[in-house]
C-alpha cells in the first residue's frame, strides 16, 4: 500500500502548533506519527511523510499537508492528533462519517490499549479531509486536557499506540520490536521535534530527499530553472515546494 502520514500542526511554540495540556500536541503527533511511519516502512508499505512543520498562517499549513498528501496517489491519508476540550477517549474522523474498515480496526485496536471508543465521525468539516484525493482518515488518539487520558498515554507509550494504529490501518500484526528505538533513532526523533535553527538542506536528488519533491526537482534540474553550485543543489523545504509548484503548474498548462 501507498500511505500518506501527517504528523498533525507544525512544530511546538509556533504559528498553527497544536493544542497543550497535560500533554502537547505536536510533540506527541510527531512521536506517534513517525513510530507509525518506521512500521510502516518496515512491513515493506510506502510511506509519504505528509507532516509539515512550519509555516506562516494555519492555512498555510494545510494546504502544504494537502499538496503533500495530493502529489501521490495514495492509498491511504492517515493524519495523528490529540484531541482537548475535557473529554475521554479515541476518535476517528473520515468523509461523512464513513465508517471506513480501517477508522473502524483503529478504535477496536486504541480500545484493547484502554481508551475510550468514540466512534467513526463526521469530519467532512475538516481541512485535511476534505482536500485530501485519498481516503483519509484523522485519529484523534486522546485528549491532552483529561488526567486519565494523558496517564494512559504515557504509560502505554507513543510506540504501543502506532501499532495499534498500524494493525488498525493494515489488518496486520505490528512486528516484534525487540530492541525499541535505537539511541541513533532516537537522537534522529528528537533533533525533529526540536526543530534545529539549521534548516536541513537538501544538495542531491537521492533517498536524502523527500521522495514527494524529487521528480519534480529533477524536471526543474533538466529545464535548467535549478541549477546547483560546486556544493550541490542548496535546496531547503521551502525550495523544494516551490519546484514542486512549478512542475505541477508546467504539467497542467501543457496538457
Amino acid at each position: 500500500m501507498i500511505i500518506g502520514v501527517n504528523c498533525g500542526h507544525t512544530v511546538s511554540g509556533t504559528i498553527g502548533s497544536g493544542a497543550v495540556g497535560i500533554l502537547n500536541e505536536s510533540d506527541e503527533t510527531r512521536r506517534v506519527g513517525y513510530a507509525l511511519m518506521k512500521l510502516l516502512r518496515e512491513a515493506g508499505d510506502t510511506v509519504i511523510d505528509c507532516t509539515n512543520d512550519r509555516a506562516e498562517s494555519v492555512t498555510e499549513n494545510l494546504r502544504k499537508i494537502c499538496s503533500m498528501a495530493n502529489a501521490r496517489k495514495l492509498d491511504l491519508f492517515v493524519s495523528i492528533h490529540l484531541n482537548s476540550g475535557g473529554g475521554k477517549g479515541c476518535e476517528v474522523f473520515t468523509y461523512d462519517g464513513r465508517k471506513l474498515p480501517q477508522a473502524e480496526r483503529t478504535l477496536e485496536e486504541m480500545a484493547k490499549l484502554g481508551f475510550v471508543n468514540r466512534g467513526v465521525k463526521d469530519g467532512s468539516n475538516l481541512y485535511v479531509i476534505r482536500h485530501t484525493d485519498a481516503p483519509a482518515m484523522l485519529v484523534e488518539v486522546c485528549f491532552v486536557d483529561t488526567p486519565s487520558d494523558a496517564a494512559l498515554y504515557n504509560e502505554t507509550g507513543a510506540e504501543k499506540i502506532a501499532e495499534a494504529i498500524f494493525e488498525g490501518i493494515t489488518g496486520r500484526a505490528a512486528a516484534a520490536n525487540e530492541g525499541g528505538m535505537t539511541m541513533e533513532q532516537y537522537r534522529e526523533l528528537d533533533d525533529r521535534l526540536k526543530k534545529l535553527e539549521n534548516p536541513m538542506i537538501y544538495n542531491y536528488i537521492d533517498s536524502n530527499m523527500p521522495e514527494w519533491a524529487r521528480e519534480a526537482v529533477q524536471w526543474c534540474v533538466d529545464s535548467g530553472i535549478v541549477q546547483g553550485t560546486g556544493d550541490g543543489l542548496g535546496l531547503d523545504y521551502d525550495k523544494l515546494w516551490t519546484c514542486v509548484v512549478i512542475y505541477r503548474l508546467a504539467k497542467k498548462l501543457n496538457k
